[in-house]
């Protein structure tokens, strides 16, 4: 092999390769169905590789930390050995914005409402989810995100401008 080809080889070595989402997906369960997803973390390395000069910017615009709030959860039950259903109960609730520019022109936001109740890391949930919702918004992830862009979700609250 030439010198030429052995550079040529070591230059296609230190190309990175274009994202690629598929690589990423995972399956989730919900009710009856087995869908794709694609998390949010990888929603976000595509976009900061496809638009390095995007923003993201969140903000809470509702917080409420005196409202109680309650979740169906599973619990292990170890005297019957097996999972119980209780209601979990917890004050907080939070709405969180985000918007998300590529850089060129397109803009999106997405919100996300969480319960102290639903999760111990609620708020980051509900930052996640709506930028998340965001990143959607512009087309990433979109083929992913199941019945998150769905207008009859109950808290789903999408806005492209």
């Amino acid at each position: 092999m030439s010198d030429q080809s052995h550079e040529q080889v070591r230059d296609e070595q230190r190309q990175p390769r274009p994202f690629n989402p598929n690589e990423h997906i995972i399956q989730i369960k919900s009710d009856q169905t087995v869908r794709d997803y694609l998390p949010v973390q990888w929603r976000l390395v595509w976009f900061r590789s496809l638009c390095p000069g995007g923003t993201i910017e969140t903000e809470i615009i509702h917080l409420d930390l005196d409202r109680d709030t309650e979740e169906e959860i599973f619990v292990w039950n170890n005297e019957k050995r097996r999972s119980e259903k209780v209601v979990k109960h917890a004050k907080g609730l939070v709405v969180f914005k985000a918007t998300v520019s590529d850089g060129k022109g397109a803009i999106a936001t997405g919100t996300k409402m969480e319960k102290a109740a639903s999760f111990s890391d609620w708020l980051e949930k509900a930052e996640t989810g709506a930028i998340g919702r965001a990143l959607a918004g512009l087309g990433y992830g979109t083929q992913f995100t199941g019945d998150e862009l769905d207008e009859a979700h109950p808290l789903t609250a999408m806005l492209c401008q």
